[in-house]
């Protein structure tokens, strides 16, 4: 990226590690809060990309590019239902940094949907974790962590777990699972973040995704049926997982070829 004049940055966010122990202030006082994977709350990464698009725009940069890899690409795809993201970059007044609507274009890297994994990990113990997560946050206990022998020694609290793991929750952004054979006929099947899409998405998953439930090829396939044709670009990495270790180079290649077609 360097190479070809684009700058980067990388941000951490309230699901930084797994569980982490931050001081927040609460009037003149400061409480202890418990933020990481196990506990963030999904819908608060819409404030967390806000912050990183202002952060950047405030320094001048003004064709601003977000990419969200694994859960990161469920963060940005929930983005774009939430705030609706387009090239048309908001009026500034004076002094006033810019608002976080108008980027240049999403990334969506290894975006993979975590339910079918969870099923296959936890097998008929899925649904007895639902149902215990669910009267837990009736209860008022969202906040504590599930049993480790529910979860295969995971840590997740039942709120988090809900998220993660419940059919229709707004975490669930790639419902592309269900069926042998993909059908865009299923409302279930929608994504409903895709009709928002205004700007242009890059998706590019791995060929050798450990995490896909079926070939990727077909699941490159959903998000082309989903996502309009005007803004839709897809890549598969030949050789790459979901990490894309020991192909980070070509990760970059393609990300700033992307971004090159586009125009900065």
């Amino acid at each position: 990226l360097a190479r070809k004049r684009i700058s980067f940055a990388a941000f951490d966010n309230r699901g930084f590690g797994n569980i982490n122990q931050i001081r927040v202030k609460k009037g003149n006082k400061s409480i202890r809060k418990f933020f990481g994977t196990s506990f963030e709350k999904f819908e608060d990464s819409v404030l967390d990309i806000e912050a990183m698009v202002r952060f950047c725009r405030k320094r001048g940069y003004k064709n601003i590019f977000l990419f969200g890899h694994s859960t990161g690409a469920n963060k940005s795809a929930y983005y774009i239902l939430k705030k609706h993201p387009s090239r048309r970059f908001p009026r500034q007044r004076s002094g006033q940094a810019g608002q976080a609507a108008g980027l240049a274009g999403i990334g969506l890297l290894g975006p993979m949907s975590d339910i079918p994994a969870m099923k296959k990990e936890l097998g008929r113990k899925y649904r007895t974790t639902l149902e215990t997560a669910e009267k837990m946050i009736k209860r008022g206990r969202g906040g504590e962590l599930l049993q480790l022998k529910m979860t295969n020694g995971r840590f997740w609290s039942a709120a988090r777990f809900l998220s993660v793991a419940r059919e229709g929750s707004n975490e669930d952004t790639f419902p592309y699972y269900g069926s042998t054979k993909l059908t865009t006929g299923d409302p279930k099947r929608n994504f409903r973040w895709a009709k928002n899409v205004r700007l242009p998405v890059l998706v590019l998953i791995g060929s050798k995704e450990q995490h896909a439930d079926r070939p990727v090829p077909e699941i490159m396939e959903a998000f082309r049926k989903q996502i309009n044709p005007k803004y839709f670009s897809g890549v598969i990495l030949k050789g790459a997982n979901h990490g894309f270790k020991n192909k980070e180079k070509e990760l970059g290649k393609e990300m700033a070829k992307w971004i090159s077609s586009i125009g900065r």
